[in-house]
């Protein structure tokens, strides 16, 4: 550079330069290759009611396949049912606990390896997390899995809840397949 201007002998070095990145750019301007095998679409869950308990939150955990995560720190045991209405999962405020002879725990994909001892009604009920959340990939969120693709575009789906006075609360979503781009 002289007295303010560039000098014009390095001006085809520049554009040699870039040559290689023009080229390129072309082909990198289309996107990744189609994968083999990939699904054409996915489901999402919802929830779409949510039962009115002191403490309760519930949220879907978005995912290949959806799951649910409950929060609840009330001050009386919320039980949750499986998938046969038998008790499943306690929430007690603080932590939460399994039924080890639930036949729901006993098929989840995800369940942890348990390190506590059993801890009440004839070791039935284990610790399973020492905080008031815990979730997991339940089965009635991967219902639309089996269905074809004639079937309705969604269904709905529901987790039964009972309370420590027996009463029994619901919360119901509904699953939605939604085509990938």
């Amino acid at each position: 550079m002289k007295n303010g201007r560039i000098s014009k002998g390095g001006l085809p070095l520049v554009f040699f330069g870039l040559l290689p990145l023009m080229a390129s750019a072309p082909a990198g301007a289309h996107g990744a290759p189609d994968a083999e095998g990939a699904p054409s679409e996915i489901v999402q869950a919802r929830i779409t009611k949510q039962p009115n308990i002191q403490g309760l939150n519930a949220m879907i955990l978005d995912a290949p396949r959806p799951g649910i995560l409950l929060s609840y720190r009330g001050d009386t045991p919320l039980t949750v049912l499986g998938t046969q209405d038998e008790a499943f999962l306690r929430f007690t405020g603080k932590t939460v606990m399994v039924n080890t002879e639930s036949p729901s725990w006993r098929s989840l994909p995800n369940a942890p390896t348990l390190s506590g001892t059993p801890v009440e009604e004839s070791d039935r009920w284990a610790v399973l997390s020492q905080s008031a959340s815990f979730g997991w990939l339940d089965p009635r969120l991967a219902a639309m899995e089996s269905m074809h693709h004639q079937e309705p575009e969604h269904q709905s789906w529901s987790i039964s809840l009972q309370t420590a006075s027996g009463e029994t609360a619901i919360i119901v979503g509904e699953l939605r397949r939604k085509p990938l781009p």
